[in-house]
């Protein structure tokens, strides 16, 4: 049985699914793990000086004791280090941040966006990575991003993070797509672009990265975010550690070095194709924002500030749908919703949704849909 100490932080679905990955290698090669609980400034434990094991992955900032086992002869990767050789390779495992920022290229693009817009960090590697993967696959399709950098550390506040990001994000174009170089990032782009009255997905479409559920469902707006794969950085890293553990030197290791993205969750922040027209952008806001089951194209149209005849024109042009197909969609996905994420009767979703009667409701759902709401509940129960 080997040994290894696990010093990375918890509090992040990053650290986390870190330690998932090297959990599952070390079930695999019989390790016995020692980790704790630990935030992400938090230095190592002082049980690490008298570690008597076979091997440390540490991402500790204060790495007093590693470094003294590592000197010891006991093989150490630090995940805080880009460690490289003389040709610029990377000697241990990390993340693709370049092929992550050219997929958040990708989906607005597909998405139809015409002006985009990176917010992130000047002092973090990691930021201005994946920003230079965004840029040059914009520039490949004839795009230049907008840019935001929130101050270095050292001059870094609370204020000064959110005033900054406020001027920024009032005066991108409208629509613009904003890729956030973290989920936490994003989570702070969505709540500044509703105080200032900022429709998202509509006016703003906002991307973010690591699949973080706590940020993403804490989120007024649900993020849409990349998936980097951390769990199989994890894995690899675990495996690095086993071929050093076994006398090989990080050089001579012939394993995967950069672990492309998994993929891209998306969710409500970026769901809607990108739509300049400003009728049509408005009277999807309405849609998402009231409730459906109160709403007519009359009152949609009037709202929007033209007759329903235009109405029905643009958003059609727009977007391939009708107004009415659209109230349609915005009323199953609502009770859908409903359905799979709360007990809720039908009675109180009719009423939550603005339906007079649970009747209207099942009617309409069955439909739009061929089945009943019960039945579709019973479906998507665990």
């Amino acid at each position: 049985m080997r040994h290894v100490a696990v010093i990375i932080e918890t509090s992040t679905e990053y650290g986390r699914n870190l330690i998932r990955g090297i959990a599952r290698f070390g079930r695999l090669h019989d390790w016995q793990i020692h980790f704790e609980y630990r935030g992400k400034t938090a230095g190592e434990p002082e049980w690490l000086e008298d570690f008597e094991g076979d091997g440390v992955i540490t991402s500790s900032p204060d790495q007093r004791f590693s470094r003294k086992l590592a000197k010891r002869g006991i093989p150490v990767i630090d995940l805080q280090a880009t460690v490289s050789d003389d040709k610029g390779e990377h000697l241990f495992i990390d993340s693709n941040h370049r092929a992550v920022g050219r997929l958040a290229a990708e989906h607005f693009i597909g998405k139809g966006h015409r002006h985009f817009a990176f917010l992130g960090y000047s002092d973090h590697n990691v930021s201005l990575e994946r920003e230079i993967g965004f840029t040059e696959a914009l520039a490949a399709r004839g795009h230049k991003p907008l840019s935001h950098h929130t101050p270095e550390r050292k001059d870094r506040t609370y204020e000064s993070m959110y005033r900054g990001n406020e001027a920024f994000i009032a005066s991108l174009p409208k629509p613009c797509a904003l890729f956030c170089a973290w989920d936490e990032v994003a989570f702070r782009a969505v709540q500044t672009a509703i105080e200032q009255g900022i429709s998202v997905p509509e006016d703003l479409a906002v991307l973010g990265v690591d699949n973080d559920p706590v940020f993403s469902s804490t989120s007024r707006i649900p993020l849409s975010s990349i998936d980097p794969d951390i769990g199989r950085m994890g894995f690899l890293t675990a495996t690095w550690l086993g071929e050093m553990m076994a006398g090989k030197r990080p050089k001579e290791i012939q394993l995967e070095r950069l672990v492309p993205p998994k993929g891209l969750v998306v969710r409500q922040s970026t769901a809607l194709d990108a739509i300049e027209d400003p009728v049509v952008r408005r009277f999807l806001e309405l849609l998402r924002r009231q409730q459906p089951g109160l709403l007519t194209i009359e009152d949609l149209a009037r709202d929007c500030h033209v007759s329903r005849r235009l109405l029905e024109q643009r958003v059609k042009v727009a977007t391939g749908k009708t107004p009415r197909q659209w109230l349609s969609q915005t009323l199953v996905e609502a009770i859908q919703r409903f359905l799979t994420q709360t007990d809720f009767t039908l009675a109180h979703i009719a009423d939550q949704l603005g339906f007079g009667h649970a009747e209207r409701l099942s009617h309409l759902f069955r439909r739009q849909t061929g089945i009943t709401p019960g039945e579709f509940r019973k479906s998507h129960s665990k």
